[in-house]
């Protein structure tokens, strides 16, 4: 198997020389063997007439994976990190977490680009998250407003964390209502946004309790939810939201309320 450094160094190093956009997805799994890796070429491989190619390496001493992606943006990248996450855990090769970036976007400099990538992945805890690697964000990261996303759903979850640590919040997810409400006694975020279709606590209960805590400055909520009945709407604000939005939904718009509201 060719070795990662040098093989995805070279292959950045050409994309920037030739100014064209692409993708890097890390990924932390081990006992990856060449026919492993060959089938996830297979599956993976881009229609007849795609204009894009994708490129794999393996390092088995760092049990690492690493896949480039021509022209992809960190959204395209994104979905197509997804994809492979759910590959390698059915196939029981996943063994951490998953490191994404693009260029230019997450960089001016593709081979700082990949060479910090490569330090980083390394201090990642966790299995089977991804996170964003993005040299532009500094270590602003204390002073970001913060937010609980309370969603049942493993992708809404993953793509609203993603989207919003991209534009400078600092997300925490819960994934049922019980651990949602929590997660809003430990750290008070500014803003919740949060599904009515929860298990244990609805997301009903879970802006009742909320309302009842007893903080002197309740968090902000906006209701993110496929019900679209004018009793749904009405109850949610009677409870305390500021906005409801309805799926399917639009990252942008949902990011604009939220900085609206947070402002």
């Amino acid at each position: 198997m060719s070795n990662l450094v040098p093989v995805f160094y070279q292959l950045l190093t050409n994309m920037e020389a030739s100014q064209s956009a692409c993708g890097v997805i890390l990924v932390a799994c081990k006992n990856l063997a060449k026919e492993s890796l060959e089938a996830i070429k297979r599956d993976f491989a881009p229609e007849e007439k795609a204009a894009w190619e994708a490129h794999y390496a393996y390092d088995k001493t760092k049990n690492l994976l690493g896949i480039l992606i021509e022209q992809h943006n960190l959204a395209d990248t994104h979905f197509f990190a997804l994809r492979v996450k759910d590959y390698l855990q059915e196939s029981q090769l996943l063994s951490g977490s998953l490191l994404i970036a693009s260029f230019p976007e997450s960089s001016s400099s593709s081979g700082q680009l990949f060479m910090r990538m490569m330090q980083e992945i390394k201090d990642l805890e966790g299995h089977g998250e991804i996170r964003i690697y993005d040299q532009r964000k500094g270590d602003e990261a204390a002073d970001q407003a913060s937010i609980l996303l309370v969603n049942h759903d493993q992708h809404v979850n993953e793509f609203l964390r993603i989207y919003l640590e991209r534009k400078g919040y600092q997300v925490t997810v819960a994934q049922d209502g019980m651990d949602g409400m929590e997660k809003y006694r430990e750290l008070s975020p500014d803003l919740i946004i949060t599904d009515l279709n929860l298990p244990i606590l609805n997301g009903y209960q879970l802006m009742e309790r909320i309302k009842h805590h007893g903080t002197t400055a309740m968090s902000k909520i906006v209701v993110l939810t496929d019900k679209r009945l004018e009793e749904d709407v009405q109850k949610s604000f009677a409870l305390g939201a500021a906005d409801y939005i309805t799926k399917p939904f639009s990252p942008i718009e949902l990011e604009a309320r939220v900085r609206r509201l947070i402002s």
